[in-house]
């Protein structure tokens, strides 16, 4: 008798726990929420240097413009995720109609980001703003919002499966999570009523993405084509994309960008915080 009690006890006692433990479990936006912040919070450099080309295809899969760029980065407080701030700036030099234009990306905290375009023809900067977001960037395929620093709060994320991708013949688990801005004034500023990412959480890298417009359409593809794997200062590993293609599916174009000649820390000795100001658009400062 004792023996069935104690059996009944158990089922008893693990029927609870299942109640509870399903009670407890985490919704698809928790789950997503949990995925994208610890991808945030993964380790970045302080600073980097690189030679940047979009390469930039019509519909016919036809080559039709080489951009290069020389691009830096640097991260303020970039030991701590909860108050690191991004800065960018991008000169192209070739072809010589484009030498000369410039980018700045100003990531600023409780505030919407500075995002500035130097186009040589204008002859001054021109912020970027509303739905010049949505706008493409120097030609591409790529728009000024796909380019500048994101703010993970702006999101509601979901969870919406776990499943493989292969990646240079290698099969690599993946989270598959939507994201959608918070406001309607950022999807129409951006020109997205939501996005699914491929994420690998251990790297914080993004294997394939999509991009809804506002009518709901498959709007625009991305894929990853190469990465690298660099230390930052404090000797943590740092997955940088080299390569990535973004694709406009309706319109049939696509543009890819590579990453090259990539320094980084106390290789990049040129990088500071200084030249992140609208007078480096343009000044030399590499």
């Amino acid at each position: 008798m004792k023996r069935i009690l104690t059996i009944i006890g158990i089922l008893s006692i693990a029927l609870w726990s299942t109640t509870l433990a399903a009670s407890l479990a985490e919704t698809p936006q928790e789950k997503g929420w949990r995925i994208m912040k610890a991808v945030d919070e993964l380790p970045t450099f302080q600073k980097s240097i690189s030679e940047n080309v979009f390469k930039i295809y019509d519909s016919q899969e036809k080559l039709i413009f080489t951009k290069k760029a020389r691009a830096a980065s640097y991260m303020e407080n970039y030991k701590d995720p909860e108050t690191r701030l991004s800065r960018g700036i991008t000169y192209f030099y070739a072809p010589a109609d484009d030498k000369g234009n410039a980018a700045l990306m100003l990531e600023k905290e409780g505030d919407d980001d500075d995002q500035w375009l130097y186009l040589k023809g204008l002859r001054k900067p021109k912020r970027v703003i509303g739905s010049d977001k949505s706008s493409s960037f120097m030609g591409s395929d790529f728009s000024n919002g796909d380019v500048e620093a994101r703010d993970i709060n702006d999101y509601v994320f979901t969870w919406l499966a776990t499943e493989t991708v292969v990646f240079k013949g290698k099969e690599l688990k993946v989270e598959k999570i939507q994201s959608e801005f918070k406001s309607q004034q950022q999807k129409e500023d951006y020109g997205y009523s939501k996005s699914i990412m491929w994420v690998h959480p251990k790297s914080g890298l993004v294997f394939q993405g999509e991009f809804y417009n506002l009518d709901k359409q498959l709007y625009k593809k991305a894929k990853l084509l190469a990465f690298l794997i660099k230390k930052n200062r404090d000797g943590k590993k740092v997955f940088v994309p080299t390569g990535m293609e973004m694709k406009n599916v309706l319109k049939g174009t696509k543009t890819i960008m590579q990453i090259s000649n990539m320094r980084v820390e106390n290789a990049a000795k040129k990088v500071d915080a200084p030249i992140f100001t609208l007078r480096y658009l343009t000044r030399k400062w590499w």
